[in-house]
């Protein structure tokens, strides 16, 4: 990915004594055009070097007067700097955000602009929400998602987000944020309110697969949650949700569902499938070569354990590994790519 620098220079920019002002009236323009046409990375360096207060009054400034394609890649750099930053100055992930919305808003005021507007702000949604859920900053995600869903209410997307927090809270054995799905009068034990939020997570992503019953995404979730759930339906949604899969992603995570599902049910030799199925897909992936070893050890083929234990040890290298990227709240992969090419748009 060509922003792998900018996280450490934006850090080092926001840490500098004597932050870059404004040097002209131009210059905010300057960087909303290094971005969209130039070097992006420089754009967001240049724009982590400046102090809040010149930001501030150069988009209050420049809002009315970039052109539409300028607005989406300012709004863009704002975006990039705020989540480079995520981590160590939240505070400012959150101004660089506010920034981004802004300018949003001015893109949707202008005339013959809203729809253009609307396609960037739902995808610039989803990517905020995901990043903040992949980095466990769920009340940050839900009050994203809450905003997104106000706006755009039937987007399988957002609502499948939106369950994804829910299982998220539920995986970290947090209280999940307020949900109409979640009863209010009485405080449950741990246990019972994670099976409550699962739930509602599951309420969610049957949500998302009436308005898209083909999100693949959501129906993988969703099975998974019944798997946790002890559900019967859990294979017929894994199985529908490998039907539906546009990317081998999808498709490794459902064998691996499968398999964890047949294991807990003590099928080993289904389990043994599904698990080959995943590594044909994912053979510089961890999980399937440790779940595929297990299996087999319970199977007794002891030899066939240790020659996967000993092919994990000589991979010479180890990709990052989807399931991880799962039950972490992985980022969103596709809007991402979206909003940079909207930016970069002549």
């Amino acid at each position: 990915m060509r922003r792998t620098i900018v996280a450490a220079t934006a850090i080092a920019a926001f840490a500098c004594t004597e932050p870059i002002l404004a040097q002209g009236p131009g210059e905010y323009e300057h960087v909303a055009e290094e971005y969209r046409v130039g070097d992006p990375n420089i754009a967001i360096q240049r724009l982590a070097r400046w102090s809040e207060a010149a930001v501030t009054e150069s988009v209050r400034y420049w809002a009315k007067l970039l052109r539409p394609e300028q607005l989406v890649a300012a709004a863009m750099a704002h975006t990039e700097l705020a989540a480079a930053i995520l981590d160590s100055l939240p505070h400012q992930t959150n101004v660089q955000l506010h920034h981004a919305q802004e300018l949003l808003d001015a893109l949707a005021a202008r005339r013959d602009e809203r729809e253009r507007a609307d396609a960037v702000r739902l995808r610039w949604y989803q990517f905020v929400i995901s990043l903040f859920s992949s980095n466990a900053r769920l009340d940050d995600a839900d009050r994203y998602a809450r905003e997104a869903l106000g706006r755009f209410p039937r987007d399988p997307v957002l609502i499948l987000l939106k369950g994804t927090i829910l299982e998220l809270s539920a995986a970290y054995n947090v209280p999940a944020p307020p949900s109409p799905t979640l009863g209010r009068n009485r405080a449950p034990d741990s246990a019972t309110r994670n099976g409550r939020t699962l739930e509602s997570a599951a309420a969610e992503y049957r949500r998302a697969l009436e308005l898209d019953p083909h999100l693949a995404v959501a129906r993988l979730r969703l099975g998974w949650v019944h798997v946790l759930a002890g559900d019967n339906r859990a294979r017929d949604d894994l199985t529908a949700a490998l039907g539906d899969a546009k990317d081998d992603t999808v498709r490794y995570l459902a064998h691996l569902f499968l398999g964890g599902l047949a294991e807990r049910q003590s099928r080993f030799d289904e389990a043994a499938t599904e698990y080959e199925a995943a590594l044909d897909l994912g053979n510089q992936h961890q999980t399937p070569f440790v779940a595929l070893s297990r299996v087999e050890t319970a199977r007794g083929h002891p030899d066939r354990a240790r020659e996967l234990a000993h092919q994990l040890a000589a991979l010479e290298r180890i990709d990052d590994d989807p399931w991880w990227n799962y039950h972490l709240g992985a980022l969103d992969n596709s809007a991402l790519p979206w909003l940079r090419a909207e930016a970069h748009r002549r």
